[in-house]
């Protein structure tokens, strides 16, 4: 293993005079990855390579304090830096209302991008291996990703690199018992109690048991030719962007209606990038979204308020832009000017049913998929919606509220973390005037939904449970509501 590395990997993926941080949790996997930079650094010393260990102690187990120690021991023993950070991660999975191996792992990330600034690393370095990438595309595949998703992890992509990636945790296994590599072992992997865990204990030991005991390889080789496949469609959709993208107003992007003539696997990976352009989402909008404009066959006139977004077809183009604050005009039973300076309303909100403010004019309800359906038959409704988790939505129900903003008010973004609503109405291009009249859907100083600008990253559905939608109607609708 470590001659096919050092021959054909590693002068691939660490050009000269690069420094890499490499992530240790003490298990064996990063323990070897780590043994191996270590030994091809003082093996070829005139690549001018260096190394910088990080390992993270996630606060949960207790084995944990032994884990940080044998990193520790085995940098001192090559004399390489070494950051050990501790951080409460069932605490910060709380707080930002995910799960935890999502929470600690975002937390993950984000510290080791902020060690590579500051120790001036150019590339991290992971030890996934080809279990990992296994167990990566059979999870993206029951989530229903597409080919990008299917692609599983890249060998090398932005920062990070994976030299272990094509071989199996029998071969790092060996490598370790033949180079006498210390490893500490994780029993908590050997629940299934996560998805991805009883990705790896049960259903790939089943495909390898009773349908290809090399499941692991095919999977691995399937992600490669899909790799191939998505590098050359982003070579194409870029091409494709230069013809169809028209110079924008500020905050909005605009694509000329001939994009509808390109093949839904072009058409939509443009209507995609048109939307991050707007959101800043990196993922951009999911498939029922982009489904939903394709269907729109390039149809003048047509409109839809999605997600972080407006996107309306003109003779123009099809023209992408923040969403419309102004839309809240609709729900109040007074001019903006008219209300009161100051005023402080808070209502407390509850799931399954509706919230009628008087002061507002508006309404506020909870609603199941069902509800959803029927609230749809209402021809002419106009209404706004974001959708969240139940499941991660319900333990915190009691505290929900409707109030105006309040000083030390936050929302979460994903990818970027928490900001202060001053900022985020600063980026939607809301006035300070406007700000103050706005109705938010509120945990404590945490901002889940602005209707009319943005949704909070916390709490929002994610690819698994049930959803709940919070509507917000002209108060004058509800009793119409209540009797579907």
């Amino acid at each position: 293993m470590y001659e096919h590395l050092r021959k054909y990997i590693l002068p691939q993926l660490i050009p000269p005079q690069t420094k890499v941080m490499v992530a240790v949790s003490g298990g064996p996997d990063s323990m070897a990855l780590s043994h191996i930079l270590w030994r091809y650094v003082q093996e070829e010393p005139g690549r001018g390579i260096s190394l910088v260990l990080t390992h993270v102690h996630h606060g949960v187990r207790k084995e944990s304090d032994d884990e940080a120690v044998l990193v520790q021991q085995m940098a001192d023993k090559w004399r390489l830096p070494c950051l050990i950070h501790r951080f409460d991660s069932k605490q910060y999975a709380k707080e930002v209302g995910k799960s935890f191996q999502e929470a600690a792992r975002e937390w993950r990330y984000a510290r080791w991008k902020a060690d590579m600034e500051e120790y001036k690393c150019s590339l991290l370095a992971t030890a996934h291996h080809l279990g990992d990438q296994a167990e990566t595309i059979l999870y993206r595949l029951l989530r229903g990703s597409g080919t990008a998703g299917l692609a599983g992890m890249y060998p090398a992509k932005d920062s990070i690199i994976r030299p272990l990636l094509t071989f199996s945790k029998a071969s790092v296994l060996e490598y370790c018992a033949r180079e006498a590599v210390p490893y500490a072992l994780d029993h908590s992997n050997e629940e299934p109690v996560y998805v991805r865990n009883r990705i790896r204990l049960e259903l790939l030991p089943e495909l390898e048991r009773s349908y290809n005991s090399r499941i692991q390889e095919i999977l691995g080789r399937t992600g490669e030719l899909l790799r191939w496949d998505e590098e050359y469609l982003t070579t194409q959709v870029e091409a494709a962007w230069l013809r169809y993208h028209r110079e924008d107003l500020k905050g909005t992007t605009c694509l000329t209606l001939d994009v509808f003539k390109e093949p839904a696997a072009i058409l939509s990976r443009l209507l995609r990038k048109a939307a991050m352009q707007v959101t800043q989402e990196p993922r951009g909008i999911g498939f029922s979204y982009i489904n939903k404009i394709i269907s729109s066959q390039g149809r003048i006139g047509w409109m839809q308020d999605l997600p972080g977004l407006r996107v309306e077809i003109t003779n123009g183009g099809l023209i992408f832009s923040p969403p419309q604050p102004n839309k809240v005009r609709l729900y109040r039973g007074v001019d903006k000017e008219d209300v009161p300076p100051g005023i402080d309303i808070v209502t407390p909100l509850f799931l399954e049913k509706w919230t009628e403010i008087p002061e507002l004019d508006i309404a506020i309800g909870f609603l199941g998929e069902e509800d959803l359906t029927s609230l749809n038959t209402e021809a002419g409704l106009e209404y706004q919606m974001a959708v969240f988790s139940r499941d991660r939505l319900t333990p915190v129900a009691e505290s929900l509220v409707c109030r105006y903003r309040r000083e030390g008010d936050k929302m979460w973004t994903r990818g970027v973390g928490h900001k202060p609503l001053k900022k985020v109405f600063q980026e939607a291009k809301i006035g300070e005037k406007e700000r103050s009249k706005i109705p938010l859907v509120a945990l404590g100083n945490e901002v889940l939904w602005i209707p009319g600008v943005r949704q909070s990253g916390l709490y929002h559905f994610g690819y698994s449970g049930e959803k709940i939608y919070c509507i917000l109607v002209p108060r004058r609708d509800v009793s119409n509501l209540n009797s579907l």
